[in-house]
């Protein structure tokens, strides 16, 4: 097993997720590149300074914009909502290989609904599905079929969307377009070509599936280490011991690589092809500013163990009990994480405010750093449409 530094297993991270400034990834030719390498991008509805598959674009792809985005979902059909690493965005053409995915949510679904009291809306399906089929596409709000149910705090009152989130999750719907966070979902049929939608499942057994599963989320990261955590949430990868034996089977045959890392116990694999990017520097004076559900730090532990750096996301924290911010944005440069801050909720066009902004203890603050941190503020005001700050929300830089 090879040794490598610290510094090395940072400086991997960054080069594998053009953090490092290179420009080479740009455009939506440059999201569909990244997408092939990840796979899978998480998604969240928050909008505070764009949602979270935006944030993490804007840090990687040269003059993205979030319509980019929404045209390879909505228009070319390119990329996919899918359930994968919770609700995702995934290549249309992984679409066949995910069927298990897809029963496992539906079964787990099926769970929820009974215990929600709301298993009826599973005698819905076809009502709806024929409804959609004679008025074309419709958001839940405009379905109103069966009744409405007591389902606690987070089900849905309405049975008719409690069958469209079924549907969806069973991929016999798909998203035709979206009005804000709001879904218009159509038949899948209609919304994606027949070869896809019809494609066998590619795994001979439920073994093979995992194999190609499991390198596929380490894919998404591109280094990991076999401890729980945020990394290896979802169905497949999250049984430790199965993930362990499949890894090992893995390393054997040469699929992984096994490195030991200065200053960790741990043992960290990264895929067989992404084997030349270990010790390649991340030399470029750059900063970025980094999504709250970024590939990046996935794995809290594990960003800590590397990049001795704590972070946890506190939209869901009471205000009282903070450490520091609602929304939060970690800044990378070069290959450390110096500062975060909290933005104002920013729409565009107006300057953009900064709410609060903390360094990180021990950080040497220097004038290359600072330019670099202008230097992304300016491409971050640039992605958002909106004014760069003004001179006194930026006095934390002096």
């Amino acid at each position: 097993m090879e040794k490598i530094s610290n510094k090395t297993a940072r400086d991997f991270l960054v080069n594998y997720h053009n953090l490092n400034g290179n420009g080479k990834l740009s455009g939506s030719d440059g999201v569909l590149q990244y997408m092939q390498k990840v796979r899978c991008i998480q998604f969240d509805p928050l909008n505070v300074v764009g949602r979270n598959p935006d944030l993490v674009l804007q840090s990687r792809i040269k003059n993205y914009r979030p319509e980019l985005l929404f045209d390879l979902l909505y228009k070319d059909r390119t990329l996919l909502d899918a359930a994968d690493k919770m609700i995702s965005i995934i290549p249309l053409e992984d679409y066949p290989a995910m069927a298990r995915i897809r029963k496992s949510t539906v079964d787990q679904l099926k769970d929820i609904l009974t215990w929600r009291k709301s298993l009826g809306a599973l005698d819905l399906l076809d009502e709806i599905k024929d409804f959609i089929q004679k008025n074309g596409p419709q958001p839940a709000n405009k379905i109103n079929i069966g009744e409405n149910v007591d389902s606690g705090k987070w089900g849905h009152k309405k049975l008719s969307s409690a069958a469209l989130d079924y549907l969806y999750h069973s991929g016999e719907l798909g998203i035709s377009t979206k009005l804000k966070t709001h879904k218009v979902y159509d038949l899948s049929k209609n919304l994606y070509p027949k070869e896809i939608l019809k494609a066998k499942d590619p795994f001979k057994s439920e073994h093979d599936f995992i194999k190609w599963y499991l390198k596929r989320r380490i894919g998404a990261v591109g280094m990991v280490w076999n401890k729980n955590g945020g990394t290896w949430l979802g169905f497949y990868v999250s049984d430790s011991k199965v993930r362990t034996k499949v890894m090992q089977e893995l390393v054997e045959e040469k699929e992984l690589l096994e490195y030991q890392v200065e200053g960790s116990k741990e043992i960290f694999y990264i895929r067989k092809e992404d084997e030349n990017l270990i010790g390649k520097p991340a030399k470029n004076n750059v900063a970025q500013f980094i999504a709250p559900l970024d590939n990046l730090i996935w794995d809290r532990g594990m960003i800590k163990e590397l990049f001795d750096f704590e972070y946890t996301w506190e939209v869901y924290t009471p205000a009282s009990k903070r450490k520091f911010g609602y929304y939060v944005l970690p800044v990378l440069y070069k290959n450390q994480f110096v500062a975060r801050f909290e933005p104002e909720p920013n729409k565009g066009k107006t300057p953009l405010k900064i709410k609060n902004w903390w360094w990180e203890p021990g950080v040497n603050v220097t004038d290359e750093m600072r330019d670099a941190i202008k230097n992304a503020f300016t491409r971050f005001c640039k992605y958002l449409d909106a004014q760069m700050p003004s001179e006194k929300d930026l006095t934390f830089m002096q």
